[in-house]
């Protein structure tokens, strides 16, 4: 066995394997993210006495529109992507502790974190152009469109910087599959654990929520994408990363695969009939 170049790991088997891993996680990490900003938001709006339904697509409110206040719509359209950015901050925090660790799990911290940046930024960006979401907070300021133009230049600005440097913590993760990152199986673990699961990983979830997806929520996982950028353009660039020297074993994590396989189905089917908040008379 070559320990050093890891030559007899890169092949057709274990790129699959590596792939999935990483889009197990990465679903598991995208319901986990969305229903945590859906489910909070629900249960905030009872605060105000709002009843409401989250759907697979949306979260819709069964209220009268003249029923909503300037507080309300600050608080229920900005609660989701702070909230997501707050626990995105925590896993990364997690992720960085447990780096050096071997399971196959810690992707999902990582994939946590991505999503609250594309669910905090990525949607200011989208309700910013589209006046939808976050966007009805930003509506409330009266800005004009200057105002408007910087916020989404500061918000695309910030999800490039962010995947810019996230990338690192990225290519890191090899330390799961290869005894070394350099530059003979760098393309092979990029393209596996990081491109190819975003790409198939955004794909499946748009899928997921046909027909009913909006085209607020479409631009926000679109947006998404620019996670990858930075990881394509860069990920050649970095010097050689040496891990453990002992061999190590590629393998599918199976639990993660099959608990991504029954979250799909369950947010799909659970979440076509709607779970209820229904506000005290």
């Amino acid at each position: 066995m070559d320990q050093t170049n890891d030559r007899n790991k890169r092949t057709t088997k274990n790129f699959t394997i590596i792939f999935l891993n990483s889009l197990s996680y990465f679903i598991i990490a995208f319901i986990f993210m969305y229903m945590l900003g859906q489910l909070a938001t629900a249960v905030a709006a009872l605060q105000f006495d709002y009843s409401s339904i989250i759907y697979y697509y949306k979260l819709i409110y069964t209220i009268d529109s003249g029923a909503w206040t300037s507080d309300s719509v600050k608080l229920l359209y900005s609660l989701a992507p702070l909230l997501s950015l707050l626990t995105g901050i925590i896993f990364l925090i997690i992720f960085i502790r447990i780096y050096d660790h071997l399971a196959y799990y810690k992707i999902f911290f990582l994939w946590c974190f991505a999503y609250a940046v594309i669910w905090s930024f990525g949607a200011l960006l989208a309700g910013t152009i589209l006046d939808k979401g976050i966007g009805y907070v930003v509506m409330y300021f009266y800005l004009l469109d200057t105002g408007k133009l910087i916020i989404s230049l500061f918000s695309l600005t910030m999800m490039l910087i962010i995947s810019t440097l996230t990338t690192k913590w990225f290519l890191f993760s090899a330390n799961s599959y290869f005894n070394e990152l350099n530059e003979h199986n760098r393309a092979f673990f990029t393209f596996a654990h990081i491109l190819l699961p975003l790409l198939v990983g955004t794909a499946i979830m748009i899928v997921v929520k046909l027909p009913q997806i909006r085209y607020y929520e479409l631009f926000i996982l679109l947006l998404g994408l620019i996670f990858g950028v930075p990881v394509l353009l860069r990920y050649s660039s970095y010097p050689t990363f040496f891990f453990d020297e002992f061999p190590i074993r590629i393998k599918l994590d199976k639990y993660a695969f099959f608990i991504a396989i029954i979250l799909l189905i369950a947010f799909r089917l659970i979440l076509h009939f709607g779970i209820k908040f229904t506000a005290a008379s």
